[in-house]
């Protein structure tokens, strides 16, 4: 059976609590995962990608399969 993957964007204040998400980015194949994942955090600044995966393309009852952290995007804003 096929599965889908759709990274999602999200960013975070840590000082004031919040967790917006920003984007959607389809993975089409999961060959180098946090290389795309990575470009995909660069491109929207964002601290912190889920990765979701399902069994249908409109994403219905999707799962997270994985979360990457990136720090240097993190917020600083109670620094």
């Amino acid at each position: 059976m096929k599965k889908y993957y759709m990274a999602v964007t999200y960013d975070v204040c840590e000082e004031q609590g919040t967790s917006v998400d920003m984007n959607e980015y389809e993975i089409s194949c999961l060959e180098q995962l946090y290389e795309q994942v990575k470009q995909i955090a660069l491109a929207d600044v964002a601290p912190m990608v889920k990765v979701y995966e399902s069994e249908t393309s409109n994403y219905e009852n999707a799962r997270l399969f994985s979360k990457f952290k990136f720090p240097e995007y993190e917020c600083s804003c109670g620094k």
